[in-house]
């Protein structure tokens, strides 16, 4: 089980820095060395009609750079915010994003993690920065789950569905869509993989303490046993106890059951069974092994048959097309998960090459293309062409109150994102479904392709129908490209009318989710040469 869960990564440790609002000594986490080669950077970005590709190796540093900004220590627009703070944006007014929430925080840092396991660097990066704020960040969240807040106290795990801080640390009291559940479940998958890039980068501390695991470093994240220690370990009691109990959904306007949140809760207990097993913490193992496969038959109730696609929230009077959906199927399965071939094993459903997944993106980018005048290209009929893609048809918030909806930079992004990684998972697995559930998928990709059947690379028509979905990715990239500011900012929003970005500017997820996107695409190209 040690094999199974500690799986190389082959990244680094950390600590982190002391701050006013810092944890105990008890809890810090230690830092190792980690040297890693520099990486040449891209020029810088000058245009927005260069070529795509000559555009997305400049964008990828500049936002890796903006990105960085959102966090602290260190961040140029993190003034005054405690050490491991993300903040979602250094907007202060109209509107004022200038907070940490759990859930933005935990995929930034989820993204910073991967990044800087594969080697990137940015023009502003050290060898030292990334390991700091990761450590700082761990360190940051017990502070914010033990601190009693208006969703409630640590007492019964209650304080953890708080999904908003200052950046102080301190509880935001205002009224707010409260609890979120998504929030503890995205921070324990992010510190989860935190724990296995330390251990792969510093083997023999697991065995240098009897029982194994038991170095500060593995204490401050998971301590098996009552009463709760360990910041993975509390996350993962609350997904366990409240996953069946409604809160706000991602965007934070309704109150329920939702697909995103259900779905990361999913992954956190599918790995938080593994990780209780690899500690010795039989029970609670079993628990989170329960829980997850609950959840493996709740998830399959957003799959509504009559409309034949992903609903966002059950008993939802919208069209359900969302943006989360997509989301939720990309957050609840790692980009660099290797093809499972134990028998025994039951994988996630819904990722992101899942047929009722990809009738889903139809859906949304159908949807979309319609919605919005700046969408409305008529030298093309191609249905998947790119396009700038909101969060729902029912938005109406506008980046600062309420009027019309607009496309986000992070929902285009995760099309792309979405296109890719089926891509690869195809070529991966030399398989090709096109199944009857995604009809209107296929024939939007190739109307010649048989529906009904699965193509090999031995067809001729395998290699031409990978190479469309990579096209059709590229396609929202250029999206983005198009409505990037000059300097490569991304704000949250893209006026649908005018063009113009709006809301909150250099929206961190905005970033993050833009280097997901790139990081699938070059995964994807590489293998197809």
């Amino acid at each position: 089980m040690l094999r199974v869960f500690l799986s190389s990564l082959n990244l680094f440790s950390s600590r982190a820095s002391s701050t006013v609002h810092h944890p105990s000594q008890e809890h810090k986490i230690d830092q190792a060395p980690f040297l890693a080669e520099e990486i040449p950077t891209a020029a810088p970005h000058t245009a927005a009609d260069r070529p795509l590709e000559e555009w997305l190796a400049a964008e990828e540093v500049i936002a890796y750079d903006r990105l960085l900004a959102n966090i602290a220590p260190g961040g140029s627009n993190t003034e005054d915010a405690v050490y491991g703070t993300v903040i979602a944006s250094p907007s202060k007014e109209e509107p004022n994003y200038f907070f940490q929430w759990t859930r933005d925080a935990a995929i930034i840092m989820s993204t910073l993690l991967r990044d800087y396991s594969s080697g990137f660097r940015s023009t502003s990066d050290d060898l030292s920065k990334p390991p700091v704020l990761l450590a700082d960040y761990a360190s940051l969240q017990r502070q914010l789950q033990h601190n009693t807040n208006p969703s409630g106290s640590f007492t019964d795990l209650a304080s953890l569905g708080e999904p908003k801080f200052l950046v102080s640390g301190d509880p935001f009291t205002g009224s707010w869509g409260r609890p979120q559940r998504d929030g503890p479940a995205l921070r324990a998958i992010t510190l989860m993989g935190y724990l296995r890039a330390y251990n792969a980068s510093n083997p023999s501390l697991w065995k240098s303490t009897s029982p194994p695991g038991n170095a500060p470093f593995f204490r401050a994240l998971y301590q098996p046993g009552s009463p709760i220690k360990g910041i993975i370990k509390a996350d993962l009691e609350f997904v366990s106890r409240y996953w069946k109990d409604h809160g706000f959904d991602l965007w934070e306007e309704v109150n329920g059951l939702h697909f995103f949140t259900a779905m990361v809760q999913l992954r956190a207990m599918k790995e938080g069974a593994q990780l209780a097993a690899t500690f010795g913490d039989h029970d609670a193992s079993k628990r989170y092994e329960t829980q997850h496969r609950r959840l493996q038959k709740f998830v399959t109730r957003f799959w509504n048959p009559k409309k034949q696609t992903l609903i966002s929230t059950l008993g939802t009077t919208r069209t359900g097309f969302d943006c989360g959906n997509l989301l939720g199927s990309l957050h609840a399965h790692p980009i660099d998960d290797a093809i499972n071939t134990d028998a025994a094993e039951v994988p996630i459903p819904f990722p992101p090459w899942d047929p009722r997944v990809l009738v889903s993106t139809y859906d949304l980018i159908t949807d979309q293309r319609t919605r919005w005048p700046i969408n409305d290209d008529r030298s093309t009929h191609d249905p998947l062409a790119g396009v700038a893609i909101g969060r729902y048809p029912e938005d109406v918030y506008d980046g600062l109150g309420t009027s019309t909806g607009n496309p986000w930079f992070l929902c285009t992004a995760s099309i792309a994102e979405i296109f890719y990684r089926s891509a690869h998972h195809f070529l991966q697995t030399d398989r090709l479904e096109i199944s009857k559930t995604a009809a209107r998928f296929w024939i939007a990709v190739d109307p010649s392709l048989p529906v009904g059947s699965t193509l090999t690379s031995a067809d001729p028509r395998f290699e031409p129908a990978i190479r469309r979905l990579i096209a059709v990715g590229a396609g929202f990239l250029g999206v983005l490209r198009k409505y990037a500011m000059p300097d490569g900012a991304m704000s949250e929003q893209i006026d649908g009318v005018k063009g113009k970005q709006r809301g909150a500017r250099d929206l961190t997820w905005s970033y993050g989710a833009f280097l997901e996107a790139v990081r699938a695409r070059r995964r994807v190209v590489e293998r197809v040469g």
